[in-house]
């Protein structure tokens, strides 16, 4: 359990790549935080899964579009569980519009939800590490779509290439507190996925994709959040600043998508 006693909260993970990083860090040994908008039939069914496997687990309710209620997330977690040493940002909202069609409030809603919330939790997590004097580890969950260009994806894109940035400059500002600053891109993903099942077998990708798939088959929440627990650990020790895809070799091949 390389991260055994780790306080670890997860924005947007009551389901999907959330949930994936939520049970990878319980079984690494993490006191887990999940948050998202609201506790639904999902958030619930991923709270149970967790204390089911044995975690110290709790759900937190907040819009991430306010900053008071991003300051009051980290405040209750604090009271639940203290000091926070993971925090993984991965809130997520997109509207895939023509570049002519997309309107004011998809803009403000995309960089709202993906990317200043992101700014604003990690300066509430960073600032508590710093006074803990412990250090930490804040990673950003990104997109390919933050390095190669898709049509209709104006907004989530360069939501995603700012999330990259943003964790860039987090790596430099903060290293000097042992705090380091790392992202991940997935790839195609198969949500839907069972955590702790068999991953889909090789070439099981649709077919107009999977042969830009080195791999040939989608990610699963899991395969995000075996990445998180690496660049959370003592194997990371060295490694901030990194940008880190997890989409089965894609970005290596120029497909478009």
């Amino acid at each position: 359990m390389p991260l055994s006693g780790k306080k670890a909260l997860i924005t947007g993970a009551r389901r999907n790549i959330g949930r994936g990083i939520a049970l990878a860090l319980a079984a690494a040994g993490c006191v887990v935080g999940i948050h998202d908008i609201e506790r639904d039939e999902e958030a619930e069914e991923t709270l149970f899964l967790l204390k089911q496997m044995g975690a110290d687990a709790e759900f937190f309710a907040a819009d991430l579009r306010d900053s008071k209620q991003i300051a009051e997330l980290f405040n209750a977690f604090a009271t639940r569980f203290g000091g926070v040493d993971i925090l993984v940002n991965n809130a997520y909202w997109a509207a895939h519009k023509p570049f002519l069609e997309i309107e004011e409030a998809n803009w403000d809603q995309a960089m709202d939800v993906c990317l200043k919330s992101y700014f604003l939790c990690a300066q509430q997590a960073a600032k508590r590490m710093v006074a803990r004097g412990q250090g930490g580890s804040i990673v950003g969950i990104a997109s390919i779509h933050g390095q190669r260009v898709w049509p209709t994806d104006t907004c989530y894109g360069v939501a995603k290439a700012g999330v990259i940035r943003l964790g860039q400059s987090m790596a430099v500002d903060l290293a000097a507190y042992g705090i380091r600053s790392n992202c991940i891109l997935p790839g195609y993903m198969d949500t839907e996925h069972a955590f702790g099942t068999a991953a889909p077998a090789l070439g099981s990708a649709p077919g107009h994709t999977h042969g830009h798939i080195p791999t040939q088959r989608y990610g699963t929440p899991e395969d995000i959040g075996r990445a998180v627990v690496f660049l959370c650990g003592e194997g990371a020790a060295q490694i901030t600043g990194v940008a880190l895809p997890v989409d089965g070799g894609f970005l290596t091949t120029g497909f478009p998508g």
